[in-house]
């Protein structure tokens, strides 16, 4: 796993490029309960190119439904793509807390720490809670 991150840094860099793997699938959610930046798109896009160049399979969604068991083990990382606002319920944080207990991947892009502030497991994976912007 952490080869593969440093891959996709290093792609991402430009610096390398590996044939593209089907079977290594990361999975992007994007759902918004708060403010929704204008940059979703784009940031999606750029995760895709990433894939193509970088040899990972992108399966985007904002359907909180897909955070089961079953569902996150097909994915090697989930990144949460400026993911705002309480987005999970309890049966689908239960899903990705064991999800990434058992050694699955997450990414967290730009406002993934302005999400669920009432999780204590998610503010620990995030790192930190968003505040506020600087002036």
């Amino acid at each position: 796993m952490l080869h593969r991150l440093l891959t996709l840094a290093l792609v991402a860099a430009g610096l390398t490029a590996v044939p593209v793997d089907p079977a290594y699938q990361v999975l992007v959610f994007s759902k918004t309960a708060g403010f929704r930046h204008d940059s979703i798109p784009a940031g999606l896009q750029a995760i895709r190119d990433l894939g193509a160049a970088g040899g990972f399979t992108v399966t985007a969604t904002e359907d909180a439904t897909a955070f089961t068991s079953a569902n996150l083990a097909g994915y090697e990382a989930v990144v949460f793509l400026n993911t705002t606002g309480d987005v999970l319920d309890d049966t689908q944080q239960a899903a990705f807390q064991s999800y990434i207990d058992q050694g699955g991947g997450y990414v967290g892009v730009h406002a993934a720490a302005d999400t669920e502030y009432d999780w204590p497991y998610y503010g620990e994976l995030a790192g930190a809670y968003f505040k506020n912007h600087p002036a």
